[in-house]
């Protein structure tokens, strides 16, 4: 008989096997090494394939940036793009070229800091690194004198430790650093329109994950997204607005404030991880403590913090004191009125005091420059007479720097191993003074800016015209080429050009000179303006005046040119021996004509080599053979040899 199925029955049918965890049979160990790499592979593929398409930028620190200079190293010129992500304008990185490979007499000096290490508002030549750098090539002329500005303006701290790796990587002799007027409004700041909070290590991580294309692509992708959402219609003004105005993003920081003491905090805590870093590489480093005017700059913003009064009073009282003799009085509260303006774009007292307590810490040298500018001044109160605006030296100001730090290089013994010359610092500075490579073009375009700058806001309230530029007046023909460069429709280079064509044209030499000559001291290892010099000088028959231009060129680029030119300006001068080795190199070029082979038999005839000179008139005849001057000279000098 048939058993009866229960429900009991049915429940245990139903009821599945399981097996205990034991009985489980676990993934192997590469199934959990295949889910990792695959997030892994994704990212790697996704970052080749970004910097095969060249995605975004390339934000490696130098590079080789021209064909033309193959052997030379630049700070990127992408690399702005890394810190000011957003701004409308981006300051440029200073075209200091050095050698990509080290030469053994080299002696390489970088030099980190903001737009008064760049030099602004003035040209690269004015630069203290440039002044500093032309007082040791013409001390020390067996070295290869390197000094390498990557002075940029409205970057701050955060820079200049992501710059260091790639600086110590370079081999340097010595660094300089002046630095710190930045540390609210620069990028990154606490204050600043480009920043990402107080945190030091997120914001270095972050620039360190932005070398890579990825990031970039995040970034972006998150903006565009940001951006239909928050579409809004820049103020017309927006535009011609300075790159220090675009700046300003928490503007109010006052004294004794969080985000005052935030700024402070980030600055001592980079400052020091930047001399950690050179102290492994054992390269020695030089601080300056900064300097600002504070007699004729008054406070841009005064709020009343607490216990702490407005700077503009404080200001006021201080002039005031200043106005009956109170010298002592006056100073400590012109001071007191830079720390309490709520616009921190002069560095408090504190980030000295940091400088000096770092530089104890690590027993590395530093340098008072607020010292040196105050012992030149009224009153030992800095103003205008050292500074253009509220901050920036003037000419005379950033020779004092040069100096000021070549001092204490002289002191701590860290000058170049080379011969020094024969000259006297005395005697060098003046020199260097007489030469300065700067003229009327590059002083005028330094007005424009400085009028740019100080006729708007921070220095007159917001949206108040710029009655500077509008009054100003254009008198001469340097006027005009100054304000095609300002207005970018000249470059820089090409500006000086047009000029020192127009005195030449005028025959005034001299002043065709200094214009090619600030050229060249703005670009010392490029060729052309040699050339081009020296051509103009010779076609106009100064061809004395030609012979530096001509062997400095040789130089840097020996070629048919140069050789050819040296050695028919020498003989021309009755210097055949000297002629002559120039004669040889470029006949060797397939350019030589009958007219340099010519040359070449007349200055193997004047050193006493006959055959020679036979042998050389009959290649010129052989290109020329209607040349009377050669055909007369063979028949005199075949006649001789054969008497």
């Amino acid at each position: 008989m048939k058993k009866k199925t229960t429900q009991q029955d049915y429940a245990k049918k139903e009821k599945p096997d399981i097996k205990t965890e034991s009985q489980l049979k676990k993934p192997p160990k590469w199934f959990y090494l295949i889910l990792f790499l695959i997030p892994v592979l994704f990212f790697v593929l996704l970052e080749t394939g970004l910097r095969a398409f060249d995605y975004g930028y390339d934000f490696t620190v130098f590079k080789v940036v021209t064909d033309y200079h193959p052997d030379k190293l630049f700070l990127n010129p992408e690399i702005p793009y890394k810190y000011f992500y957003g701004t409308r304008s981006v300051p440029s990185a200073l075209p200091d070229g050095f050698d990509k490979e080290k030469k053994p007499n080299a002696f390489r000096v970088f030099v980190l800091g903001g737009s008064s290490t760049a030099g602004w508002p003035y040209v690269p030549n004015a630069s203290f690194p440039r002044q500093l750098k032309r007082k040791l090539e013409l001390l020390y002329p067996e070295n290869n004198i390197e000094v390498i500005n990557l002075g940029i303006s409205a970057i701050n701290s955060y820079t200049l430790r992501d710059f260091v790796p790639a600086v110590l990587e370079q081999k340097p002799d010595l660094i300089l650093i002046y630095a710190g007027h930045n540390e609210y409004y620069g990028a990154l700041g606490v204050g600043s329109t480009v920043s990402l909070g107080t945190s030091r290590t997120l914001i270095n991580h972050y620039l360190w994950l932005y070398n890579f294309k990825t990031t970039q692509l995040l970034r972006d992708v998150v903006s565009w997204v940001y951006g239909l959402f928050n579409k809004t219609e820049a103020a017309s003004e927006a535009s011609n607005e300075t790159l220090m105005a675009q700046m300003i993003g928490n503007s109010l920081i006052s004294y004794d404030s969080d985000e005052y003491h935030a700024g402070i905090k980030q600055f001592e805590g980079n400052l020091i991880d930047i001399i950690e870093m050179t102290r492994e590489k054992n390269i020695p480093v030089i601080l300056g403590k900064l300097t600002c005017n504070l007699r004729d700059q008054k406070p841009f913003v005064s709020v009343k913090a607490g216990k702490y009064p407005p700077a503009d009073e404080v200001f006021n009282q201080a002039t005031e004191e200043l106005s009956k003799g109170n010298i002592n009085n006056a100073k400590k509260l012109f001071l007191l009125a830079k720390e309490y303006d709520a616009l921190r774009f002069r560095a408090p007292q504190k980030i000295n005091d940091v400088i000096s307590e770092i530089g104890n810490k690590f027993n590395i040298p530093v340098i008072d420059i607020d010292s040196v500018f105050r012992k030149l001044s009224p009153y030992e109160l800095v103003g205008y007479n050292l500074t253009v605006d509220h901050l920036h030296p003037n000419i005379d100001g950033y020779r004092l720097i040069a100096n000021a730090f070549y001092d204490e290089m002289k002191k701590r013994n860290l000058l170049p191993k080379g011969q020094h010359s024969n000259l006297t610092e005395e005697k060098a500075d003046s020199i260097l003074k007489a030469n300065f490579p700067f003229t009327a073009l590059d002083s005028t375009l330094a007005n424009y800016s400085i009028i740019v700058l100080t006729g708007q806001y921070p220095f007159v309230p917001k949206g108040t015209p710029n009655y500077k530029m509008l009054n100003y007046k254009m008198s001469n023909i340097v006027d005009t080429i100054a304000a095609q460069i300002f207005n970018k429709q000249l470059k820089w280079e090409t500006a000086h050009s047009k000029l020192a064509e127009y005195y030449l044209n005028r025959n005034e030499i001299d002043k065709f000179i200094r214009e090619m000559e600030v050229i060249i001291a703005e670009r010392p290892y490029y060729d052309v303006p040699y050339r081009t010099l020296a051509a103009y000088l010779i076609d106009k028959g100064y061809i004395e005046k030609a012979i530096p231009y001509l062997k400095k060129l040789d130089q840097i680029k020996s070629d048919f040119f140069s050789n050819k030119w040296l050695g028919q300006v020498y003989l021309k001068l009755n210097e055949a021996d000297t002629a002559l080795p120039y004669l040889q190199k470029a006949v060797q070029y397939g350019e030589a004509d009958y007219q340099l082979w010519y040359n070449l038999a007349g200055a193997y005839y004047l050193n006493g080599n006959v055959d020679l000179a036979i042998t050389s008139i009959e290649r010129s005849l052989q290109l020329n053979p209607k040349n009377p001057l050669a055909i007369n000279f063979y028949n005199q000098i075949k006649g001789l040899k054969q008497n």
